[in-house]
Parts: C-alpha cells; sequence; structure tokens
C-alpha cells in the first residue's frame, strides 16, 4: 500500500469507518450510520406490521461501503 493510500485510508478510519477487506487490489471499507434508538423507534411503530422487515430494510440502507483503488 502506498502512501497515498494509507493515508486516505487513515482518514476514513477516523471518520468512523471500518476496514472490511485489504487485498492488494483495494480497500474495502465499510461503516453503518444505524443507531439502536432509530432501530427502537422503527420498530415500535412499524415492526408490529411488518414483523421487524422495516429495521432489516433500515439496517441496509443506513450499511454505507466504500472501495479504495491502491
Amino acid at each position: 500500500m502506498n502512501n497515498e493510500t494509507k493515508t486516505e485510508v487513515k482518514m476514513y478510519q477516523s471518520s468512523g469507518w471500518d476496514i472490511k477487506e485489504d487485498t492488494p487490489e483495494y480497500v474495502l471499507l465499510k461503516r453503518n450510520e444505524s443507531s439502536a434508538l432509530v432501530h427502537l423507534i422503527v420498530f415500535c411503530l412499524f415492526g408490529w406490521w411488518t414483523l421487524g422487515i422495516a429495521n432489516l430494510i433500515y439496517y441496509f440502507i443506513a450499511n454505507k461501503t466504500k472501495k479504495i483503488i491502491k
């Protein structure tokens, strides 16, 4: 990994991103922006009618990924 890539990865890690995969070609970063409070609110509002499907949808919408090419 060159210095520019290391700097970029460190910048993302300081912002709350985690390294999910580190290969010779790229670094895959992942971040989940969901919170437990919002999950509870979604469940209270929609959980009874959707059997928790609304919480799963919220979880996948809040997941972010970023690929950095080396």
